[in-house]
């Protein structure tokens, strides 16, 4: 699996879903999913404030796409 920073070389991929996601255990069943298919893939997390409370939930957003959103540079010779 690669992981990237948002400044990294992006290639354009076609978007097949985007997933809405309360639990890391949710998160990491859809990247083994993806993985398994050849699927690429983007995870962004963002925080909620709770409905009862002050309290702040951390929620994920899973994008799959057809192929790797980042390009792999190509080791120097």
């Amino acid at each position: 699996m690669l992981v990237t920073d948002l400044d990294e070389t992006t290639l354009p991929t076609d978007l097949i879903a985007t997933h809405y996601l309360t639990s890391i255990d949710e998160v990491t069943e859809h990247l083994r999913a993806a993985n398994q298919l050849g699927l690429g893939v983007r995870v962004r997390s963002y925080l909620e404030a709770e409905e009862e409370g002050e309290g702040l939930v951390e929620h994920w957003e899973v994008e799959l796409l057809t192929s790797s959103p980042v390009s792999e540079e190509e080791p120097a010779e």
